[in-house]
Formats: structure tokens, sequence, C-alpha cells
């Protein structure tokens, strides 16, 4: 049984033009996109066929899923987080129907068959329907093959339920929907991870990259309707990036969230390097020295008294988040690396004395969030054999990061 709860107008690009979509290189919003695998699962499925142009498209329209539909939220997000498979995809679908008609498998299942009925192989596939004897028969299996499917989706879903209840003060995903973001550094590494992150959570961005090119690069990869606004901003030169902000019409007022994550790392530079080490102190930590002070100047640190209650659960935070990416290598001194080590160190303990002097003024607005993560994939850590085993995911931090500054931790 086929069903299309949402209507889905075909493309009218000619057959054979060749998808305008944007490169991608892996899926930018895990929780709406599908691989070219989960597509033929989809496929199997809805007993479709699997067709190149078909999956093109598909991903082209899924890439704009978080800035069409309400993010998932709880045991929504939950369910989507995980890969699919046969099982995983037969349960979904029937639980999406009862439960959960904004799921994102929802969105996707519907777009496959919409996106297949406008081909004509597709179209003819979907039309075709036994007759005669063998319709009794079709039907009669089909009702057996629901009344098993509603039983193991039921009891499945009972048991995702519980796992959720159990691992629910552990979970993240904390939303992020109409906030406005500043994060630094969005055209690779983390940076970019946390802009994504927050795009799927249904955030608007205001990203700053290096150069010109960068911003080109980055634009021609993210989809036309992403709420992103690039900045270009060079954080080596002293004031260029509150310069940006300033030219751009950026008020401190308007942000809910500054994440400042750009760095910079010279591997095989002694710390007498001095040119080096300027540099490396600048980009790491006078940068985001002068965002905060941009911050606090305009007056975003006003106002709240320290004994001022904070938001309650489900409340959201009026602060001005400040999240302020340093490194557990602030902890320990390390050679050829221009003082990248040092210079998270001095991030950390600035920031740490920011805190401090907001709360003996009576400034509690920013708030400050100081996140010093361990091995994650990065360009700045070289890979050597075995030591891939020790690396988190780089878009797992990014969400964790996300989840503590929501959290006003």
């Amino acid at each position: 049984m086929r069903e299309s709860g949402w209507q889905f107008r075909c493309p009218s690009r000619p057959r054979g033009e060749a998808a305008a979509g944007h490169p991608m290189n892996g899926a930018m919003f895990p929780l709406w996109q599908v691989d070219r695998g989960e597509y033929e699962l989809a496929c199997a499925h809805l007993g479709l066929t699997p067709r190149d142009r078909i999956y093109e498209m598909l991903s082209e329209y899924l890439a704009r899923a978080p800035f069409t539909f309400a993010p998932p939220r709880g045991l929504a997000r939950a369910l989507a987080q995980r890969r699919l498979t046969a099982f995983r995809l037969a349960r979904l679908d029937l639980a999406s129907r009862w439960f959960f008609p904004a799921h994102p498998i929802r969105h996707i299942l519907n777009a496959v068959l919409a996106l297949h009925e406008c081909d004509g192989a597709g179209y003819r596939e979907m039309a075709r329907a036994p007759i005669g004897r063998t319709a009794w028969l079709a039907l009669a299996g089909w009702t057996l093959r629901a009344a098993a499917n509603h039983a193991i989706t039921l009891s499945w879903l009972a048991a995702q339920c519980l796992a959720w209840t159990a691992w629910k003060p552990f979970a993240g995903g904390a939303a992020a929907a109409g906030r406005r973001v500043l994060i630094t550094g969005v055209n690779r590494g983390l940076g970019m991870d946390l802009m994504l992150e927050c795009l799927e959570r249904g955030a608007r961005v205001i990203g700053t990259v290096r150069t010109e090119a960068s911003r080109s690069e980055l634009l021609a990869r993210l989809p036309a309707s992403a709420p992103v606004t690039l900045l270009v901003a060079d954080l080596s030169q002293p004031g260029m990036i509150t310069d940006a902000l300033d030219a751009a019409g950026v008020l401190p007022a308007s942000l809910d969230m500054v994440v400042l994550s750009a760095g910079t790392k010279h591997d095989g530079q002694s710390v007498l390097s001095l040119e080096r080490v300027r540099d490396t102190f600048q980009v790491n930590c006078f940068s985001a020295m002068e965002v905060a002070a941009w911050l606090c100047a305009a007056g975003v640190g006003q106002g709240a008294s320290p004994s001022e209650p904070a938001a309650g659960p489900g409340e959201r935070d009026p602060r001005t988040a400040l999240v302020l990416v340093s490194s557990m290598g602030r902890w320990h001194g390390m050679h050829s690396t221009a003082g990248y080590n040092a210079s998270k160190a001095a991030l950390s303990i600035w920031a740490e004395s920011l805190e401090m002097e907001l709360h003996l003024t009576g400034k509690r607005r920013p708030s400050v969030t100081i996140v010093e993560p361990g091995l994650f994939e990065s360009g700045m850590v070289g890979r050597r054999a075995g030591l891939g085993l020790l690396f988190a995911s780089r878009r797992r931090v990014a969400g964790r990061i996300l989840d503590g500054a929501v959290a006003g931790r």
C-alpha cells in the first residue's frame, strides 16, 4: 500500500540534464539525507527499482529539508539518528504513520514515491497490480503481512521508547530553532560541523571564513535555501572580525550564541619562531578576546543580577551564550607547533577570568562556556597507525558543544 500525505511537484528538469544541486562530500544533514545504500533499501521496501537520476534529485531535495520542515525532537530525533536497515526502515515506516507524521523517514519515503511516480518507468512499476484471482491472493497475503508488521512494530517501538526514556537524561539534540548563531572558521573542520549541526537543528547562522575564495566554495556546497550569512574575516589580522561584523550590520544583541571555533596550528614550527607564534596567538586567542569585548562593550553583558534565576527546564535562556573552543592540550606543552597548546591555555584561563569578572560585576550575560575537546577527526591531528581508534566523531563533538551551550554549561 502506497500513500502520500503531502504534495510533491514533479521536477521539470529535462531527462538527462545533470542535477542542479550542490556538490557535497557525504551527508551534510544526516537526520534527513540518505546515502545510496539507504536509497536502495527504501526502493526495495516500496517495490521500486533504484535509478541514479532519481537518487540525485532525492539528494538535492533532502539537502533542503532542514530549512523546510521542523527538526525532529525527543524520541523522533533518536529514531532518526541511526543508520537505516531493512528491518528498521519497515518499523519506522509504520511508526511514522501512527505517531510521527513529520518524522524524516516519512518525508524520505514520500519523496522516493513521488519522484518515481514522475518517472516513466517508475510510474509503470507503481501502476502494476494483480488482476483476477491473483488479486484476492495478493490481498490476503498483504493482510497477513500487515498484521505481522503491526505486531512487530508495536513491540519494537515500545522497546525503543523504554530505551530512550532511560537514556533521555544523557541525550543531546537540544533545540536551536529560531536562534541566531555566530560561528568562526566555518569553511572546514569543527567550525563547519558546528555550522551544519546548527542548521540541522533549525538555527540561522552567521559564519566567518578567511578568504573570499573559501566563501565562494562554501556557498557553492550549501543549498541555496540554507539560512547562512558568510563573512570574510582574516582572524590573523587584529580587528578584522569585529570590522566585518560591523560592516555587515550584525548587532551583538541580535545573537543568541557565539561559537569561537576558528584555530590555526603550525606543525613543524618551533616555539621560538616568533612570527608563527604571534600568528597562532592572534587566531586562537586574541581574536576571541576581540569578539568577547565587542559583545560586552555593546551592552550584551549588561542588566541581570547574579541572583536572577536561570532558565528552567524547557525554557529558553535569554542570555547570549559565548562558547570558546580550547583544547585538552592546554594542560601540557607540545614541541614544534609554534605554541599551539600555549595559545589554548591562554584562551582557557582568560575565559575563566572573563567569567569571574562578569559574575563579580553583576553582568550575567553573556554566559561563558569553555570547551576543551580531546582527540577528534581534524586536519590538525596527524594520521598515525592506531591513533584513529582514539578519535571521537567530529560531528558528535559539535553536537555536544551545542548541547552544553544551549544548557548554559
